[in-house]
C-alpha cells in the first residue's frame, strides 16, 4: 500500500477482460511460446516471426503489436516478455490452463507420524494429497500443477508434491499469495470444540486480501519453518532440506503445542530432539515470535 511516506508510484491497469482477449490467436500464443523458449535474450522481429512460422509479414506485425505493452517488451535488441508474459508462459508449461490428469494412490515410503500407519499420495482434479491409510488425522491437501506431473517418476511424486507444499507454505509466510501474489495476513485460531487439527488446539490461516485465497495448517507449520528450528533439527542430524516433511516427524517426538493466552492468542510449539527442547512463540498474526532452546 502506498502512503506517500516513501515517494509515490502508479499502477496501471487494464481489465482481466481486455487483456485475456489478447490471447484470443493462434499467432499471438505462438510468440510468447517463441520467446519463452529463450527468455533471457530478445528477439528481433524477423527471427521472431520465423520461430513462428507466420510468411505473412504485415499480418504478424499486427497480432505483434497488439502483445506489446502486456506480454511483450520492445527494447533495442528485439522484443522480449515482460512479467506477465513470462507468468504466462509459465502457466503453458505447468498446465494450468491446458492439462487434465490423475494419479492413482501410491505407496509412501515411511511412516505415519500420528499413528505409525502406512501412507499414501494421489493426485486428482489438480490437488495432491498425502495421507495415512489408517487415521484420518495425517492428511495433507493442496494444489499442484498439472503440468508438472509429467517431470517425476511415479516415486519421485511424493516428495515433489511435499517440497511443492513446502514452497507454497514458505511463501504465504513470507506474505505472499500462492495464486495471486497479494499481499497475505496471518491469524492464530484457538479450537475448543470443532478442531481442524485434532492433534492441536488451534491453527492458523493465511489469507490474501486481494483474491481471497487462503492456506489452513497446523500451528507447527510456521515454527518448522523457522531457521532457528530448521538449524536446531539440522544439529540433531535431520536436513529438512533434503528429508521429507514425514520422515523428520516421524523420527522425532511429535511436537507439542500449548495454549499460552487466550487474549491476544498464543501458543508455544515444543520440539524434542534427543536431550533437548526447542520452544517456539506463535503469536495471534501467526508469526513466531520467540525461539529458544531448553535442556530436558
Amino acid at each position: 500500500m502506498n502512503d506517500g511516506s516513501s515517494g509515490e508510484f502508479a499502477v496501471e491497469r487494464r481489465s482481466p477482460e481486455e487483456t485475456f482477449a489478447l490471447l484470443g490467436d493462434d499467432t499471438r500464443i505462438g510468440i510468447l511460446r517463441a520467446l519463452g523458449e529463450t527468455p533471457d535474450d530478445a528477439r528481433s522481429f524477423s527471427d521472431l516471426r520465423e520461430r513462428v512460422g507466420t510468411e505473412d509479414s504485415g499480418r504478424f506485425n499486427y497480432h505483434l503489436r497488439k502483445l506489446v505493452g502486456s506480454f511483450v517488451r520492445k527494447t533495442d535488441d528485439g522484443y522480449e516478455l515482460t512479467y506477465a508474459g513470462r507468468q504466462i508462459v509459465g502457466a503453458m508449461y505447468a498446465g494450468t490452463y491446458t492439462a487434465n490428469a490423475s494419479v492413482d494412490a501410491i505407496a509412501v515410503p515411511g511412516e505415519c507420524p500420528l499413528c505409525d500407519g502406512p501412507l499414501e499420495a494421489a493426485y486428482a482434479e489438480e490437488t495432491a494429497t498425502l495421507s495415512c491409510r489408517e487415521c484420518e488425522e495425517w492428511f495433507n491437501e493442496f494444489s499442484f500443477p498439472p503440468g508438472s506431473l509429467d517431470q517425476f517418476d511415479a516415486d519421485e511424486l511424493p516428495l515433489a508434491f511435499d517440497r511443492w507444499m513446502s514452497h507454497v507454505v514458505d511463501g504465504v509466510l513470507d506474505g505472499f499469495c500462492h495464486i495471486c501474489a497479494g499481499r497475505t495476513t496471518g491469524l492464530l485460531v484457538l479450537d475448543d470444540d470443532d478442531r481442524p487439527f485434532a492433534t492441536y488446539p488451534a491453527h492458523v490461516e493465511f489469507t490474501c486480501g486481494r483474491c481471497g485465497g487462503s492456506v489452513r495448517t497446523a500451528p507447527v507449520t510456521p515454527a518448522f519453518m523457522h531457521p532457528g528450528t530448521r538449524g536446531f533439527l539440522f544439529e540433531h542430524g535431520f536436513d529438512v532440506s533434503e528429508l521429507p516433511s514425514w520422515a523428520v516427524w516421524s523420527a522425532i517426538d511429535l511436537p507439542e503445542v500449548a495454549v499460552v493466552s487466550r487474549d491476544p492468542p498464543r501458543v508455544e510449539v515444543t520440539v524434542t530432539a534427543g536431550d533437548e527442547r526447542l520452544v517456539a512463540t506463535v503469536d495471534a498474526d501467526a508469526s513466531v515470535s520467540d525461539v529458544h532452546r531448553v535442556g530436558q
